[in-house]
Order: structure tokens, then sequence, then C-alpha cells
């Protein structure tokens, strides 16, 4: 569901007070492109195509975007995604170019195909995101190959994270952030422990981050085939290593987050349509999400969400001052929100808790410091934000 401003701002999709004080976004999600050269089990993205690339958003105007979110929150985080996102270099450097230009952290997850050489590494280094995760759903090539659907991608995964953690060394670089994005399902869950020694100690990477198994991203069908044979997780033994883990490798885990997981599987477990996906009757046991409070997600046309779900209606970003704008009045698709209990919520991109200490420590530190919005005010914030960030892109570098 798309609605225009004027129908955001009117009926039942009109601002009221929120439940919470409402704080600037956190972070804000562009997506590049919609396609991937991996056939992953659990995404459905490779069977897309960018064919209707005439109709997505400028880069100009992605970059705009980026302008007019640095105003709203100066301490914020784009993250770029796609689709595989480095499936178009110049669009990808250029955003992260906006960002930096901009003094807004970059985020991306990539699957590390595209970074083949040093030269490419460097230029990651030097004009890429900030924060830079390569995808691996295995310590064990065999596994990750199999789960991806393309015979030789953990090596071409695995040489991208050693060639970055080089050019970081050879440069000197110390504010650029090298991190795997791990998923954890039925069958390599018990094996965590040789995840975060091939992570930490093998490659020298950051951070290990470990993603959750939820139905398929962009699920086309109606069956779920790898959610369904893949949920089979031992929510206990499945947190014992947790535990374990936190312990060996000194990984200041959240205990509430901990006993999320383990919450999770047992929904999991509990799920009789399992196999259905997204269109699953059943749902977590517990509300896990905080979406709503933090993330704004755009889309190749231009499209505003809170989340990244469709169920949810968003707003098509037109004019300066339209992000803060959607930002400002979709306190009822939040109290929407908060009733929402789908799989997704134990998402790294959309939890409501951290998995580490440190990490709630900052999101702490965000609603203890940031300015508070008022969501009933006239829209002369959104305006000013966006004729600021006008004024700003138009002295920012586009290259």
């Amino acid at each position: 569901m798309k609605l225009s401003f004027t129908e955001a701002l009117s009926g039942k999709f009109r601002s009221r007070a929120p439940s919470a004080p409402l704080r600037p976004p956190r972070f804000m999600f562009i997506e590049v492109n919609k396609r991937c050269n991996l056939k992953c089990q659990h995404c459905d993205f490779w069977q897309r195509n960018d064919d209707d690339r005439d109709n997505y958003l400028s880069i100009a105007g992605r970059s705009a975007l980026i302008a007019e979110f640095a105003e709203l929150n100066p301490n914020g985080n784009v993250v770029i995604c796609g689709g595989e996102p480095m499936l178009d270099l110049e669009d990808y450097f250029s955003l992260a170019r906006s960002c930096r230009a901009n003094g807004v952290r970059a985020l991306s997850v990539i699957n590390g195909t595209r970074i083949r050489s040093a030269a490419m590494a460097e230029r990651m280094m030097l004009e890429g995101p900030h924060e830079i995760s390569i995808s691996l759903n295995s310590p064990y090539e065999a596994q990750h190959d199999e789960t991806r659907g393309v015979r030789g991608a953990f090596k071409k995964a695995v040489n991208a994270l050693r060639l970055l953690v080089d050019a970081r060394r050879r440069l000197g670089i110390n504010s650029t952030r090298i991190y795997v994005m791990g998923l954890v399902y039925g069958s390599n869950y018990q094996a965590i422990d040789d995840f975060y020694d091939l992570v930490l100690n093998d490659i020298g990477a950051d951070k290990l981050k470990l993603n959750f198994l939820q139905p398929s991203f962009g699920q086309a069908g109606d069956e779920d085939p790898f959610f369904a044979a893949q949920g089979a997780v031992d929510p206990d033994a499945l947190v014992a290593i947790l535990k374990q883990c936190n312990e060996k490798y000194g990984l200041g885990f959240s205990p509430i987050w901990m006993g999320q997981v383990g919450m999770y599987f047992r929904s999991l477990n509990a799920a009789t349509d399992r196999e259905r996906g997204w269109s699953s009757t059943a749902a977590t046991q517990e509300h896990i999400c905080n979406s709503y409070d933090r993330n704004i997600m755009v889309n190749h046309y231009g499209v505003a969400r809170l989340c990244f779900s469709v169920k949810f209606p968003g707003a098509t970003l037109r004019e300066p001052g339209d992000l803060s704008r959607f930002w400002l009045t979709s306190e009822k698709i939040r109290a929407d929100m908060r009733k929402c209990n789908q799989f997704c919520g134990i998402s790294h991109s959309v939890r409501r808790e951290s998995s580490t200490l440190l990490g709630r420590e900052k999101m702490l530190d965000h609603q203890a410091s940031a300015p508070i919005l008022s969501p009933s005010s006239d829209m002369t914030f959104a305006i000013a934000s966006g004729m600021r960030a006008l004024a700003r892109f138009g002295r920012s570098p586009s290259s």
C-alpha cells in the first residue's frame, strides 16, 4: 500500500499523540537495485531484475535524501542495500560518497563477489561504506556454497574479507569496520563456535554479526522450503552455545537478547504452518521489533516505509522535506506496527534489543541525547530540513 502525502496526512493516517517520545531515526535504508548474482535458498531476489530501472529514484534524488536525513539526524547511519548493491558499482560508490560528504555513516551488507583485487579493496576503504559486512552462511565451504546456490561463493567471500583486512592495514585506516553477517539456521547452529573462530581468529575481521533464520527475503511462491526445513533449532541448545561463545570470545552479549533468541525459536517450533513463510499464521510469543522507532526504508522508487514489509503504508518522497514529514506524521502506522509479531522481528536491522551490552548502551544514549520531535507541530521543521538539505546537497561533490 502506497499513500500520497495528502492521504498520509488525512483521515485514518493523520498523526496522533505518540505513546513514546519521537526521536530522529537512527537508520535510513536506501536500495540500489533488486537483482543478485547468487541463488540463495533463503532469498528470492536472484529471480528479480532491474528492467524497470527508468522508474527508479535517480542517484541524485537518493543523494538529496541522504542530505535531508543528515539534517534530521547528523549522527545517523545510511544502509546501502539491494539485491546485491555492488552489481551497480558507480551507483554504490556515489551513495557512499554522499554519506561521507554529509557527515553520516554509511553501512552495507554485500556478498563479496565484486571485491576481487587489492585495488578494489583499497577503493572500498577510501570511498566505500564506513561499515562493510560480508554475508556468510557457514564456516564451512560446502555448506555455504550449497545454501548460496553458486559453487565458489565461499572462497570469493572469504577472499574479499582478507583483501579488505589487508587493505585497511596497508592504508592505516582505522575508521572502517569489517564485519561478517552470519546466518544461523537448523543445519549450522551447532557450528557457531567454528564460525567465530574463522571470522575473528583466522580472517581477522572485527565482528561476526548473527542473523537468524526468517522467512525467505522476497518470497516468490506460496511455500518457503528453506524456512520450513531449517527452522528446527533447539532453543535451549542454541542459547547454551551463545553463552559458551560469549565467554570464550569475550563478546559482551546482552542477556535480554539471548533470551529473545530462545523465545524466537520456541515460537518457530510451535508454528504449524511454517512452510508458508511470510503467509504463516504463526507469530513470535513476544513483540521484539522497534523498526518504527528507528528506521526509514526507501525503496528503488522513492517510497518510504518504517520497515521492509509492504503490509504497512508507505509514502512517495517527491519534494524537499518529504522524508521528515513522513517520519513526523506516521504515528498511526507506528501504532499498528506495535501490534506486529511477524518472524522478521528477530532481524538485526529491526529488532529492539541489540545483541551486545555495548550496542544496548548506544541505543540508550540515542534515546537520552537525541532531540524529541513533535509530530503534532506544523511542518516548519520538515520544510526547513528539506531546504537546508537542498542547500547542503548543492554544496556537496557528486563524485
